[in-house]
C-alpha cells in the first residue's frame, strides 16, 4: 500500500515547504519565514515551468507571485517587488536589492502583526512598504493550493510536475530510507 507520507504533494508541499514556514512563524522567525516563502515560490515556479526548461528564471518567479500571491489590499507588493525582496534577503540578508537601488521597486520590510496586512504611506516614504509576514504566509499557502489545483487540471502539466517532484527534496526518516520507502 502506498503511504500518504510518500505522496509528493503531502511530503514536499505540506510536510516540507509549508511546515518549515509554519515552524518559523510559530517561533517568531519572521524574516526566515519570508525567506522560506520566497524559496517556496521558486519551487512552485519550478513545478509549473515548461517541460524543456531546466531552471527557474526571474520571470517564472514574478509570474507565479503575480498570479498566486493575493493580498487583497491597495498597494500590495507586485511579483517584481517580491522577487527583489527575495534577492535581498537570500543573497545579503537585507531588504536592499539591485532592483530597489535602481528605483524599479519599493523595499519590503516585515511585520509580525497581521493587521494591517500592508503598511504603505507615500506621503511619509514612497520607497518602502511593510508586509505582514503572517498575511504573506497565508497568501502563499492559499496560492500554493490554487496552483496545485490549476496544475493538475491539465494532464500534460500534471505529468511534468510529477516528473519534477522526483527532483525536489523529500522528507524521510532513517527507518523509511532503510525500508526503501516501503510501508512494511
Amino acid at each position: 500500500m502506498n503511504s500518504l507520507k510518500r505522496d509528493p504533494i503531502i511530503n514536499v508541499i505540506h510536510n516540507g515547504i509549508k511546515r518549515g514556514i509554519e515552524v518559523a512563524v510559530k517561533n517568531h522567525c519572521y524574516v526566515d519565514a519570508a525567506i522560506l516563502v520566497y524559496s517556496g515560490i521558486d519551487s512552485m515556479a519550478y513545478l509549473g515551468m515548461p517541460e524543456l526548461q531546466d531552471d527557474v528564471e526571474r520571470k517564472d518567479f514574478i509570474d507565479w507571485a503575480d498570479r498566486y500571491i493575493d493580498i487583497a489590499v491597495t498597494d500590495a507588493p507586485t511579483g517584481l517587488e517580491y522577487y527583489a525582496a527575495r534577492c535581498g534577503v537570500v543573497h545579503t540578508h537585507s531588504a536592499s536589492s539591485r532592483l530597489f537601488r535602481s528605483g524599479k521597486v519599493r523595499m519590503l520590510f516585515y511585520s509580525s502583526e497581521p493587521d494591517p496586512p500592508i503598511r504603505f504611506d507615500p506621503s511619509i516614504d514612497s520607497t518602502f512598504v511593510v508586509v505582514s509576514v503572517p498575511v504573506l504566509v497565508q497568501a502563499f499557502f492559499a496560492g500554493v493550493d490554487r496552483f496545485i489545483v490549476d496544475l493538475y487540471k491539465d494532464k500534460e502539466r500534471a505529468r511534468i510536475a510529477d516528473d519534477r517532484f522526483k527532483n525536489i527534496l523529500h522528507s524521510a526518516t532513517v527507518e523509511e530510507l532503510e525500508n526503501n520507502g516501503s510501508d512494511a
